[in-house]
């Protein structure tokens, strides 16, 4: 009898380590890991004196998982900003939402921002600077941002549902440029590759209110196994409107190497002066 109960046995812990991998990883592909809670900011931090009639605030708090792309990129817009003359400043820091804080710029950039990260005044501040003609940038992960903020779901449209981890995390697909006339993609070609994290989302933004798709994810160019991909309608850059407010957004970003991408790079650096209406 010990021969079968050990099998047995040796079958349960199996079981039981393959449903426990299994709920960790959809945990992983969600981002909802263990022990996320969120941490907000209620102590403002520094005026930020004047600012420039360019102004640009980067915003890359996380309240989740936390790209590495995120330095790297706040260097590459910097150095982008100071050769466009925008006056760039960056923060982790929610309690820098408010009124009299946001109202110095002209656009704020979510870089990489990931969990529920602001409070509920904070939003409220964020909502106001928006329709009334702020611009918002939101940058990869910015989509993997606030779930429970309705509002914040309108201006994007959808939200993160997952990426691809097998048979590659990071694969090489092939984009197309849907839209050659808009100032973010009238340098690109009709269609170019590049290597990313290429985010999946709970529904694609194609013909949604005043949403415009810019750039499309060729989905027969890569291969997506686990998970899935969109089923063939990918949108991966848009644009929308807020009441007076532009909205720019790019799934792109997961990789250091998209703030030097010759084709990627100049799509982000537009969007901000799309948004910012500062050409």
């Amino acid at each position: 009898m010990r021969k079968p109960l050990k099998i047995v046995l040796g079958l349960v812990l199996f079981l039981a380590l393959l449903v426990g991998g299994a709920v960790l990883f959809g945990m992983y592909v969600t981002r909802q890991l263990p022990g996320q809670e969120p941490v907000f900011d209620t102590v403002r931090p520094a005026d930020p004196g004047q600012v420039g009639e360019k102004g640009v605030l980067i915003f890359s708090k996380t309240n989740g998982f936390r790209h590495e792309s995120i330095e790297p990129g706040i260097d590459a817009l910097q150095k982008a900003g100071k050769k466009k003359g925008w006056d760039v400043r960056t923060t982790e820091n929610g309690a820098f939402f408010n009124d009299d804080y946001l109202r110095r710029f002209k656009v704020v950039v979510f870089l990489s921002t990931t969990g529920d990260i602001l409070t509920a005044d904070q939003e409220k501040a964020f909502e106001r600077f928006v329709e009334n003609g702020g611009g918002y940038v939101g940058i990869h992960a910015a989509s993997d941002t606030e779930y429970s903020w309705d509002w914040y779901d309108h201006l994007l449209g959808t939200h993160f549902r997952d990426h691809p981890l097998f048979p590659e995390h990071t694969p090489e697909a092939e984009i197309i440029t849907d839209t050659r006339t808009h100032p973010t993609t009238k340098h690109l070609p009709a269609k170019w590759r590049k290597v990313d994290e290429w985010y999946n989302f709970k529904q694609s933004v194609r013909g949604k209110d005043s949403i415009q798709v810019l750039l499309t994810l060729n989905e027969a160019s890569y291969k997506a196994t686990l998970p899935k991909a969109m089923g063939g309608d990918h949108p991966i850059s848009w644009t929308n409107t807020v009441r007076k407010g532009r909205v720019f957004y790019t799934g792109m970003g997961h990789t250091n190497e998209t703030f030097t991408d010759p084709n990627a790079m100049p799509h982000i650096v537009a969007g901000i002066d799309w948004a910012g209406r500062f050409e």
